[in-house]
This record gives structure tokens, C-alpha cells and sequence, in this order.
């Protein structure tokens, strides 16, 4: 495990940091890294903005894969439109942003919430470090 951690709105702007270093450290770079932490963050702020508050973020390596899993408490996959808002709307394309910055997007409903998932493939030698970072 790269990073476990708990959030609230208040720790989003430290876990995108933290999410940032944690894939550098595994060796992802440039646009894919970029594209991979936007992505993260877009589903960190989803979680806080429509499922209930709060969630966890899971990030791990498995060969030169990373994964990165959040989970919330309070919204409904089935209710969540992964498709591109009206240029009008306000918000609503953090799903959208997700699944088209990585091609990976999983949406999976629980009883208790949603968990969404993003993978990107590591194309530089992954970091030897398998600490658990934690920031709070």
C-alpha cells in the first residue's frame, strides 16, 4: 500500500500533495502522472461534494499498475452520469474528467455508498519504497 487515508473536505488539498508524491515516488511521470492525480482528485472531491462528506483513498502498485480506490458513504452509482455536463452547468464532470484523464474509471455501488476506482500503468522503474504513507 502507497497511501491510506481517511478525508474530509479540509484534507483535499493535502491528499492531492500526498497522492502526487506517492505516484512520482512509484515512478509514474509527466502527462500520465498528471492526468492520474487530476483524476484522483476529481473523485476525492465527489466524494465529499455528493457522497455524504467524507471517504477513504486506498493507493497501491501491483507490478507497474497503480490503483487508486475511493470510497464514500452516501451517494448512488446508478444516480452518477459518467457523460460531459452542458457547457452551462455548473460542476458535474468530475466522473466524466475521471474516466477520460485515465480510460479506467469502476464505479461500484455498496450498500453504504460508492467506490470508485482509477488505474493508470507505470511506464518508468517503479520506487523500491512500500512504506504507508499517512498524512493526518
Amino acid at each position: 500500500m502507497l497511501l491510506h487515508q481517511y478525508f474530509t473536505k479540509a484534507q483535499v488539498s493535502l491528499l492531492r500533495s500526498a497522492v502526487s508524491a506517492a505516484v512520482a515516488g512509484a515512478g509514474l511521470s509527466g502527462v500520465l502522472c498528471d492526468d492520474f492525480v487530476l483524476a484522483v482528485h476529481e473523485l476525492v472531491t465527489n466524494a465529499v461534494r455528493h457522497g455524504g462528506g467524507t471517504g477513504h483513498l486506498a493507493l497501491w502498485q501491483q507490478a507497474d499498475v497503480l490503483t487508486c480506490e475511493i470510497v464514500d458513504y452516501g451517494g448512488q452509482a446508478g444516480a452518477l452520469p459518467v457523460r460531459l455536463a452542458p457547457p452551462d452547468q455548473t460542476g458535474g464532470r468530475g466522473l466524466w474528467m475521471a474516466h477520460h484523464l485515465t480510460g479506467t474509471l469502476v464505479l461500484t455501488q455498496r450498500l453504504d455508498g460508492v467506490t470508485a476506482a482509477v488505474s493508470v500503468r507505470v511506464t518508468a522503474s517503479p520506487a523500491t519504497s512500500t512504506a504507508v504513507h499517512r498524512l493526518f
